[in-house]
């Protein structure tokens, strides 16, 4: 057997173990669930034990159904801006508070509207939102004031996982870029925003390269892994970039999973006068410029779970794409469920649908919802290409690749070519590209085939016009939420 390695994506609903060889072809896989909470009105939490024993039983699978001895790296992707306290053996004090948590909206709001808050941006690369663990951390210092002594360190998810593998409390720049504490140009943690957090570098992991090493601890279960190096990663939204074969200039990626993101990759740190993007490292050398979207498959699951019954979602999307016309016949939704993050920055906004008359059925609103998050995306897009410049290819990669007709209603709605690659999760992909890279062996993926989606004209001229109805319905409504 060939030299393969071990790629872990700890996201917001799975984690997925796949086993990859230099070629890109997965030798093995396996994916684990678990949930989030929302015990208020803007939190959203997990439980970090959870998810390390959900990687923990990824990997003990993963060992199950392959001989290990040829694997040369395990490498970690991981979902950002995510925030738990830890004592000095790393046990939890808190939930994880996940980036889909909008409880530090006030927090936000008014530091985004400070000169330190545009400062902050342009330094750290973090767009002033709810999101961000730094205004995770100021709402916890103003409502939780005694956590800030008495926690030993605030970490994320991946700090989490990785202490438990190796007992280092260290944290990738990758991740570090996406918390709003990190100087991404002296990859330093930034002053100023740990005196608005409360907190002091000693509370938080020390910054270190994604390609840095560590070896496995003696961990139950996990003997088999003991000769295989650790190599810390990245985020999830910069593998993926790697994942889809997406670094050259002028290629565009669309990721739409739980949440979304649409990315450029970058050789510079690129300035938004707008605040509008993000820019994370992904190496010493390249950095992943865009904006994200709250709103994904999660705005469906919500819709499947309250007003669908027993009907799952690949069959709604099937049904009301091959019965209900383009545009919904008129009916419009702003998708806004969890807040918004880019262009908007909104973390009040919420859903609304516009424009109900008798006519419309759960259907429509079912389509209405799909045509909303694509013209959310297609908004990202344009304030990415605004910075970026215009871009010349649109790969697509997440959970709406398992969706053909959302993938050619998001075509429709961009009125530009997309296409999707017939390999796996684009961020563990990323992950095990990354590995190879670290080890020094190359990395050469196999021709891949890709499914083309072209735009259907009569439906790009009525999404144009959608498209323009969407934005002035926020902006009428937008101070009324």
């Amino acid at each position: 057997m060939n030299p393969f390695v071990i790629a872990v994506d700890i996201g917001t609903t799975s984690t997925k173990v796949l086993a990859v060889t230099a070629t890109g072809d997965v030798l093995s896989q396996h994916q684990v669930y678990y949930p989030t909470f929302y015990p208020q009105p803007g939190f959203a939490e997990q439980d970090a034990n959870e998810i390390l024993a959900a990687v923990i039983s990824g990997l003990k699978a993963i060992e199950s159904q392959i001989d290990l001895s040829k694997a040369v790296a395990l490498a970690f992707s991981s979902a950002m801006h995510s925030v738990v306290a830890v004592n000095e053996k790393c046990e939890t004090l808190t939930p994880l508070i996940i980036w889909a948590d909008t409880r530090s909206s006030a927090q936000a709001k008014e530091l985004r509207q400070t000169v330190v808050g545009v400062e902050l941006h342009q330094q750290d690369g973090t767009p002033i939102h709810p999101m961000s663990p730094l205004c995770k951390l100021m709402w916890l210092q103003f409502n939780e004031p005694e956590l800030s002594s008495q926690a030993y360190k605030f970490i994320s998810i991946k700090e989490f996982i990785w202490y438990h593998l190796t007992g280092e409390f260290s944290v990738d720049y990758s991740i570090a870029s996406a918390t709003g504490l990190f100087d991404i140009h002296n990859h330093v943690w930034n002053k100023t925003a740990l005196e608005l957090a409360g907190i002091t570098p000693q509370q938080l992991s020390i910054p270190v390269p994604v390609t840095h090493q560590a070896k496995l601890n003696v961990v139950k279960d996990l003997a088999g892994y003991q000769h295989i190096p650790l190599v810390i990663g990245a985020s999830d939204g910069c593998l993926a970039q790697l994942g889809s074969d997406a670094m050259q200039p002028g290629v565009l990626t669309v990721t739409l999973g739980t949440s979304g993101a649409v990315r450029r990759s970058a050789t510079r740190n690129l300035s938004d006068l707008q605040s509008r993007l993000f820019n994370y490292i992904l190496t010493d050398t390249e950095t992943v410029a865009g904006g994200a979207t709250n709103n994904g498959t999660a705005v469906m699951d919500w819709f499947v779970k309250e007003f669908s019954g027993a009907e799952k979602l690949p069959a709604i999307v099937a049904q009301v794409c091959e019965k209900i016309p383009a545009g919904s016949e008129g009916l419009l939704a702003l998708p806004f469920l969890q807040g918004e993050r880019a262009p908007v920055y909104n973390a009040e906004a919420r859903g609304v649908f516009f424009n109900i008359s008798m006519q419309h059925t759960r259907q429509h609103f079912a389509r209405a919802l799909l045509e909303a998050i694509c013209y959310e995306l297609k908004w990202i897009t344009e304030s990415v290409e605004m910075v970026c410049g215009p871009s010349d290819k649109v790969v697509v990669s997440g959970g709406i690749t398992h969706f053909p007709e959302w993938v050619q209603m998001l075509a429709d709605v961009l009125n530009r070519e997309v296409i999707v690659a017939s390999n796996h999760d684009a961020s563990a992909m990323g992950a095990a590209r990354l590995a190879f890279q670290t080890v020094q062996i190359s990395f050469v993926s196999a021709t891949q085939s890709h499914t083309i989606f072209t735009p259907h004209a009569n439906n790009a001229q009525l999404y144009a016009a959608g498209y323009t109805r969407f934005k002035a319905l926020y902006q009428a409504i937008e101070k009324l939420f």
